[in-house]
């Protein structure tokens, strides 16, 4: 288990950020576990990788890479928790990162700019909610033409529900079992690669 540190300069040195960004329901105990599934998921991911959005969060990116930006990306739960995680998780390896807690302030984000991808929880709070955002985003995405992956995440064991995301638009269904996230950049992995016309390579 990594020896973390709950203080200022580590926050700052290894997210970028203060004590005073940190969401309110995190205590130090729920942050540090939080800390140490960052530490094994990156270390994990970063393993060889010759992704240039990758490559450049591990210091090894070329001068032209160093301009490469990686895809726009919403994350939308309601527990200040995931969201937490997951943008410091992403953006670490370059992603462009925004997250909201709430449906309404995320489709007022997705009308505001384009995102190549959404990563929402089903229930926020609850499964009628998360359902009428995945439709409402879809249908935002038709209409204006432009490509959005949009996968959902859940802790719900209900295997009914993938099927029901799937009819409503969702692109990928994951729950949030055991290495819920290396799941979830796997995912993604094979997402970009298909978009940037890359062949595949292992990692």
């Amino acid at each position: 288990m990594p020896n973390i540190d709950l203080d200022n300069e580590f926050l700052d040195l290894f997210f970028g950020i203060t004590n005073s960004d940190v969401p309110k329901e995190l205590n130090p105990v729920v942050l540090k576990r939080q800390l140490i599934e960052i530490v094994d998921v990156m270390r994990d991911l970063s393993a060889n990788s010759k992704k240039p959005y990758i490559s450049k969060a591990l210091g090894n990116a070329s001068e032209e890479d160093e301009e490469e930006k990686g895809p726009a990306i919403l994350v939308v739960d309601d527990l200040g928790v995931i969201t937490y995680q997951l943008k410091v998780l992403l953006s670490r390896f370059d992603y462009d990162i925004d997250c909201s807690q709430e449906i309404y302030d995320a489709v007022g984000k997705y009308k505001r700019r384009h995102y190549n991808y959404v990563i929402m929880d089903l229930f926020i709070p609850t499964e009628r909610e998360g359902f009428i955002l995945l439709t409402e985003l879809r249908k935002m995405a038709q209409m204006s033409g432009k490509k959005t992956v949009i996968g959902v995440i859940t802790a719900s064991p209900r295997k009914e529900i993938e099927q029901q995301c799937k009819a409503r638009g969702a692109d990928f269904f994951l729950e949030k079992s055991n290495d819920w996230q290396n799941s979830l950049f796997a995912v993604m992995e094979e997402y970009i690669k298909e978009e940037r016309g890359e062949e595949e390579e292992d990692y």
